[in-house]
């Protein structure tokens, strides 16, 4: 295919390599039309409607991994969250301070480091010291530590900051949507917030004013109750939570506007030193379709995702799988129906419209109804005896039982059962040391086959259960290796050749689901024990002459 230079209209085969749209001649001719071309070179579209507010769009066919955007944060700072209790974040690059914890040499705050390079960052901590020094009053023996370091406040004055260190970055934050008419006076999120803007005034922004009335400047133009209000229900609504390296909140210009799906089509990964944020086509997206994200946890059921979202982000979820009461077949929210007799029907409970407020109930044997709050509050009591057991830490023979108490009751895919299983499947240790059963591995081989084929159907795109599937197609490679090395017979080494085919795409699959996982602490951790892993495998190979 061929086409006209961009730049000089002459003849040309080669494509700008980034949206593939357009024809240049050399690349010289290409970075000439950069400024011109560069806005619609993007791969989406922002659009907008009453419905929806501003969203993405693909502007062209997108394929799996392709780059859609990297955002640049408008603000990082600690979790806006009162802290009561434990550790600490270090006030310049808020990882938690779990084994020492300095002073800020200005401001006293706790840090990792006095030689922590974001005690000096203008972007982190080194404006807000000035105007932590400005407080007078010190912690004594009546105030703990805990009343005196209010870290939920530090990434208020770093937002209000914006308007001195960077105001485009101030007027993107201004226009993120806040929900203000959600959390009205009355509500008790208004009045939970209110606390903070108080502490904030009281102890800060009034020494702050008072200092600027003094030195006869304006550091802080606006820094009003209201304007406070406004970028605490920008960063509720809008604001991305990391917990790995550090504890803390990003607020993006461009990923705030992703629109929410429970099935989203992107992954992403964030560079742990400056928080830029890449999105990529998890999946295939198609020109003009919507470019989704996240906002609850998809290894809840639809109930619990959708009361997650109004009570965080104001809105119920109309996505195909809350629309849909088997969630893409998976009965990730079903129960088992116990009927009117003793024996029960054992057939499965399903809600009839997921997306209305509460819906019935209804087994698909005997079509029983049972009301939406007898469901939700039964479930809610089980969600408790789940979180309780693990907890626990409990042995495998005893999380078995519980296991088996629970399937009385749910789907043997509910995502309370699913929580179990993840536990327990890791729980079938297979030792070179002790000698297992073959019910022992075919159990093992079968529940990880299950929860993979759960998994996969819940987040096709491996967009955010990538590390539950890491663990999961681990699991399964350690029981295919045992099952492997027991039943070789090396005078019939063709024998275990579909077996050996078998674990090595397992390895490859494994390895290829932590792609964008490994920069994070805990990926490269389980990437490390995949390689291992797969180093004993190979070694065994060429031990026994096999050739691949």
């Amino acid at each position: 295919m061929s086409g006209q230079c961009e730049q000089c209209k002459q003849p040309s085969t080669q494509k700008c390599s980034k949206c593939k749209l357009v024809f240049y001649c050399s690349a010289d001719h290409q970075k000439e039309h950069w400024n011109e071309h560069k806005n619609n070179c993007r791969s989406y579209e922002i659009c907008s409607n009453i419905e929806l507010g501003r969203y993405l769009i693909a502007r062209r066919n997108l394929e799996k991994g392709e780059i859609i955007f990297v955002d640049t944060p408008i603000v990082v700072g600690p979790r806006p969250h009162k802290i009561d209790r434990g550790p600490f974040p270090c006030v310049g690059c808020c990882k938690l301070l779990l084994d020492q914890m300095a002073s800020c040499p200005e401001c006293g705050w706790p840090c990792c480091d006095p030689e922590c390079p974001d005690l000096k960052n203008p972007q982190r901590h080194s404006l807000e010291c000035q105007v932590l020094k400005l407080r007078s009053f010190k912690p004594d023996g009546s105030t703990t530590s805990h009343e005196f370091f209010r870290f939920d406040v530090l990434i208020i004055l770093r937002a209000l900051f914006l308007q001195k260190t960077n105001i485009k970055k101030w007027e993107a934050l201004l226009n993120l949507e806040d929900h203000l008419d959600d959390r009205g006076p009355k509500s008790d999120i208004f009045k939970s917030i209110q606390e903070k803007v108080n502490f904030l005034l009281e102890n800060y922004i009034a020494p702050l004013k008072l200092y600027e009335k003094e030195t006869d400047q304006t550091i802080l133009p606006q820094a009003s109750n209201d304007i406070i209000h406004k970028i605490y229900g920008a960063l509720d609504v809008n604001a991305t939570e990391l917990i790995e390296p550090a504890d803390l909140y990003v607020l993006y210009p461009i990923a705030s506007l992703l629109e929410h799906n429970c099935a989203p089509n992107t992954c992403q990964t964030t560079n742990n030193l400056d928080y830029k944020v890449t999105f990529r086509a998890a999946v295939p997206i198609k020109k003009n379709e919507h470019i989704t994200t996240t906002y609850t946890n998809i290894l809840w059921g639809t109930q619990e995702r959708r009361k997650h979202l109004k009570e965080t982000k104001y809105f119920f979820c109309l996505c195909n799988r809350c629309k849909d009461p088997t969630e893409f077949n998976t009965f990730f929210s079903a129960l088992i129906c116990l009927g009117n007799d003793d024996e029960g029907c054992k057939g499965i409970q399903l809600p009839q419209n997921p997306t209305q407020d509460n819906p019935d109930w209804v087994c698909n044997k005997c079509n029983i109804k049972l009301p939406n709050g007898e469901i939700s509050n039964f479930v809610e009591h089980l969600k408790k005896e789940v979180d309780k057991e693990i907890d626990k830490k409990p042995k495998l023979e005893e999380l078995e039982e519980f296991l088996n108490k629970l399937e009385v009751f749910l789907h043997a895919n509910h995502y309370l059962v699913y929580t179990i299983k993840h536990s327990l499947v890791q729980l079938y240790k297979i030792d070179g040391e002790i000698e297992i059963s073959n019910g022992f591995l075919q159990d093992k081989l079968k529940m990880c086959q299950e929860l993979i084929d759960l998994t996969k159907k819940l987040d096709a795109g491996n967009t955010r259960l990538a590390l539950y599937l890491a663990v999961l197609l681990n699991e399964q490679f350690m029981a295919k290796f045992k099952q492997l090395t027991r039943d070789f017979d090396p005078e019939n080494k063709q024998a275990s050749e579909d077996l050996i085919e078998e674990i090595t795409k397992i390895l490859e699959e494994n390895k290829n689901c932590l792609e964008y996982e490994k920069q994070l602490e805990t990926g490269a951790k389980l990437l490390q024990v995949i390689e291992f892993n797969e180093m004993k495998f190979k070694q065994w190979i060429m031990e026994n002459s096999i050739n691949l």
